[in-house]
């Protein structure tokens, strides 16, 4: 019986100390360690030590929709890299395929060698699971903005159906864009484009109607996984530039150039 019972206690230790060890890595873990949060607050932190009061060109790559793309994703990280002469990178969004808390892990080890400061946006598959709560402990708000350059840069989270909600909140976008500050240009960073099926026919004449009236030069976006540049809704909106990126599977980046009178987009593939 004692050989029983010694038997029994080793095999309790083996489960629990495996158990223990599943539920540390738990795919469904909701916290981040220390110095793995408000990654986004740390990166504005150094852009507004460099940042000018008055306009100064200055150039950023926006990339996106990453997901599980893991090989892509490391390389295209290496190409920025490589890259002069870049301020930040802006991930438009879907780090993850399914928002558990592994996905995240993998994204901010991987993106730990970038030399540039990054922003990063929530996108639609980063909702899932409980990836609203893993995004806001490792970058913060969903919704926020920053100036840089006497330029408007606001980072607006549109996603509806994930989120189980009508509408994004427009109000937070309206205040923020109609801001009274005079900039030498404005930039709307959003996962989703305003076309796509989850935005409501409101919802779409809606958001272009705000960005329009408040002379919003940019809106851009990920999500559609392609390279897009164009006056989407020229006939109706007038001068609004929409931008969207590829996935990192489509091998690019895109730089956005921009200067006092224009501002110039270009494509780098690898």
């Amino acid at each position: 019986m004692r050989k029983i019972g010694l038997y029994i206690s080793v095999l309790l230790s083996i489960l629990n100390y495996a158990c223990t060890d599943l539920m540390e890595y738990s795919p469904y873990e909701g916290k981040v360690q220390e110095g793995s949060r408000s990654l986004n607050q740390t990166a504005i932190g150094k852009l507004q030590l460099q940042s000018s009061k008055t306009f100064k060109p200055f150039t950023f790559a926006i990339i996106g929709d990453s997901h599980t793309y893991y090989d892509d994703f490391i390389k295209q990280i290496s190409v920025l890299n490589n890259l002069d002469s870049i301020d930040m990178v802006i991930h438009m969004g879907d780090i993850t395929l399914s928002g558990i808390y592994r996905e995240f892990l993998w994204y901010r080890d991987i993106i730990k060698p970038l030399k540039y400061p990054l922003i990063t946006i929530i996108g639609n598959h980063d909702y899932l699971s409980n990836g609203e709560y893993m995004y806001r402990d490792m970058f913060g708000p969903t919704n926020f903005s920053f100036t840089y350059n006497n330029c408007l840069l606001v980072f607006f989270d549109d996603i509806t159906w994930e989120r189980n909600t009508k509408d994004p909140d427009f109000e937070w976008l309206k205040s923020t864009i109609s801001a009274t500050a005079t900039y030498t240009h404005k930039f709307v960073f959003t996962h989703i484009p305003p076309w796509d099926e989850q935005f409501s026919h409101g919802n779409e004449l809606y958001y272009n109607y705000l960005l329009a009236k408040n002379n919003v030069d940019y809106s851009i976006h990920g999500h559609i996984h392609r390279f897009y540049h164009d006056k989407h809704y020229a006939d109706l909106y007038g001068n609004v530039n929409y931008l969207a990126c590829g996935d990192s599977q489509d091998h690019e980046v895109v730089l956005v150039k921009v200067k006092e009178n224009n501002i110039d987009v270009e494509v780098i593939h690898f």
